[in-house]
């Protein structure tokens, strides 16, 4: 298991996502103890069912847990593939030589349809030139640091990580006058993106993330595989009801790494959370559940009522939380709220295992 030193140095490794739980991980793993003892997780297996920008399944993994992760989404099996699966493979100097240099050939499809408007033309070579290079490597481990590399880049070219066309035909320019002040650092910095040492040091925050464990991702939809999965707790991040979707946030992403843009995922629509009723009855063979979401348009009441519908018994938190903490405005970040709910089966051959006194204390905590 990784030192604390080095379960900091494995954040570095992530790129930064839209409602990413590196911030809240304590919390959740938290409240998991306290259902089931930290001394038994290197004998179990975590499920992470929306595997998104990967911290739970890295903080997972690196707490002893054998990981399965699913996801829908290319960007966030990429980061599974590199990170989550990958014990042992880290890229090297030479694959950087190899990302970074230059190229006689024709534009690539990044820098024919991405170039000036979203990235650089010296931004966008760099990114075809890495996919290129990932898709000639046959090793899925170094493939995937490749194209986690690309996604790195994509998210630090722009301020905030939210990759959107405009402004970097500007910068192209150096149309710096034009630019909002608070903002144009970022693209200063962006512009040595393309550098050698830059993309070593990017590669080296990668390689932090890469430890021993035992874990297997797949892309998948969670829903039709869940029944098919073992596993002994269950963590769930869907995507928020009535917040920003995903696939708008990282639709040029998706584009380059898909090939075209994504289907907004029915989770994000204001009644998304209806669809947890279908979760929780195809994973009801699951002993412990474990919920985040938050509360735009949901009460913690109800998500603990669609709990108990299965006999579980729950406990509950709610913590204030910004999403988007960079972007939220004050008022927001005081409204809202992240809940945290841990779920579980008491009649399970794993709950049942567990000495009478730490039974009796989840039955005096329960909500």
């Amino acid at each position: 298991m990784p030192t604390r030193s080095r379960k900091l140095a494995i954040w570095r490794a992530l790129p930064p996502y839209l409602g990413g739980k590196r911030r809240l991980v304590g919390h959740i793993f938290r409240e998991i103890d306290r259902v089931v003892p930290r001394r038994l997780w290197g004998k179990l297996t975590l499920l992470d069912g929306f595997l998104g920008g990967g911290a739970v399944s890295l903080y997972a993994k690196a707490q002893g847990f054998a990981v399965i992760a699913t996801d829908i989404a290319e960007r966030s099996v990429i980061v599974g593939q590199a990170l989550i699966q990958n014990s042992r493979v880290t890229l090297t100097h030479e694959d950087i030589l190899r990302v970074a240099a230059p190229s006689d050939g024709p534009p690539g499809r990044v820098e024919q349809n991405h170039a000036p408007n979203t990235f650089t033309a010296a931004q966008a070579r760099v990114l075809d030139r890495t996919l290129v290079v990932a898709g000639e490597t046959r090793d899925v481990a170094k493939a995937a640091l490749l194209r986690l590399l690309a996604i790195r880049v994509m998210l630090l070219a722009h301020p905030m990580s939210q990759v959107r066309g405009g402004n970097m035909g500007k910068v192209a320019k150096g149309e710096f006058d034009s630019i909002t002040q608070s903002c144009l650092p970022n693209y200063v910095d962006g512009l040595r993106l393309t550098r050698v040492d830059r993309l070593w040091q990017l590669a080296q925050q990668i390689n932090a993330g890469v430890f021993h464990g035992e874990a297997r991702v797949m892309k998948t939809d969670i829903l039709g595989v869940l029944p098919d999965i073992p596993g002994h707790v269950f963590y769930m991040d869907p995507p928020y009801p009535s917040t920003s979707s995903y696939e708008r946030e990282y639709k040029v992403i998706d584009e380059i790494l898909e090939g075209e843009s994504l289907p907004v995922s029915p989770f994000s629509r204001k009644d998304g959370a209806a669809l947890l009723d279908r979760v929780f009855e195809k994973a009801t063979h699951i002993p412990v559940w474990v919920l985040s979401l938050g509360n735009a348009t949901v009460s913690i009441e109800e998500l603990e009522a669609k709990m108990r519908i299965h006999g579980r018994e729950v406990r509950s938190t709610s913590i204030q939380y910004a999403h988007k903490a960079s972007l939220a405005a004050k008022e927001s970040r005081e409204r809202n709220r992240e809940f945290i709910l841990v779920a579980w089966d008491p009649e399970a051959a794993l709950m049942q295992s567990l000495s009478p006194g730490m039974r009796q204390r989840q039955g005096e905590e329960v909500h």
